[in-house]
């Protein structure tokens, strides 16, 4: 029980300063090293609280540089989509919509005059990428292709990119709560998720000052390259075995 208290709070922390450092790609190391620790029932509600605990504390930390003529409306469509794209998931090949999602992730970072998502309304985004999201995962990278980046600065990133999944994953996880999972059995371990987030966005934060807005942005590029490619390969492997 100690040691994967102590695992999980290491993992909390190493992923919040990634994500607190590129803007996102902590979530989906989290889920997958979490995956070795816990059984697949309360392991999504875990993570979903650990990502609530992160993002919400990084759009806490630069809450000065969040957009909220942005955010409200990319909120709004965010739960528009969400509902209006769960009908669908009984009609949707898991694994062919997830190569989908890497595709689009791929075209809209180094192509992103082909299909510049940036320029919807950020209802349009916010619906979009939610009900991607919902359909296929991969919800932190979708709605981060959609923000309008070029135009923010490394912290605008950071912070209304964390307020967004905040809001995303704290709806999972009430979500959760309403269908009957139960959690009182596992308040030590969201103590430690919560502990690791708060340290690693705080550690993530301040190495997050010495990097230029070009530095963050090339990073950042490179993070979304990476989780694209991930979802296309790996699901590609699924389909062929």
């Amino acid at each position: 029980m100690i040691a994967e208290l102590f695992a999980l709070g290491l993992f909390s922390t190493l992923t919040s300063l990634l994500t607190a450092v590129a803007g996102l790609g902590g979530g989906m190391l989290l889920l997958a090293l979490m995956a070795q620790l816990l059984a697949p029932a309360i392991l999504i509600p875990l993570h979903g609280i650990a990502q609530f605990f992160s993002n919400a504390n990084r759009g806490v930390i630069h809450r000065d540089k969040l957009q909220w003529s942005y955010l409200r409306p990319f909120v709004l469509g965010s739960v528009i989509g969400a509902f209006a794209f769960v009908p669908l998931v009984v009609f949707i090949n898991p694994t062919i919509g997830a190569m989908a999602v890497g595709l689009f992730i791929l075209l809209v970072t180094w192509f992103p005059k082909w299909l510049n998502a940036s320029r919807l309304h950020p209802i349009l985004s916010g619906g979009l990428t939610s009900g991607l999201g919902v359909l296929f995962g991969a919800t932190g990278p979708l709605a981060m292709s959609a923000h309008p980046k070029a135009d923010w600065s490394k912290e605008q990133i950071v912070g209304n990119h964390g307020a967004a999944m905040a809001f995303q994953h704290g709806v999972k996880v009430i979500a959760y709560l309403v269908a009957g999972v139960q959690l009182q059995q596992y308040i030590a371990h969201v103590v430690v998720l919560f502990a690791g987030a708060w340290l690693g966005t705080y550690v993530g934060t301040n190495l997050l000052k010495k990097l230029t807005d070009t530095r963050f942005k090339t990073l950042l590029k490179w993070v979304l390259t990476v989780l694209g490619l991930r979802l296309l390969l790996f699901n590609g492997y699924a389909l062929l075995h």
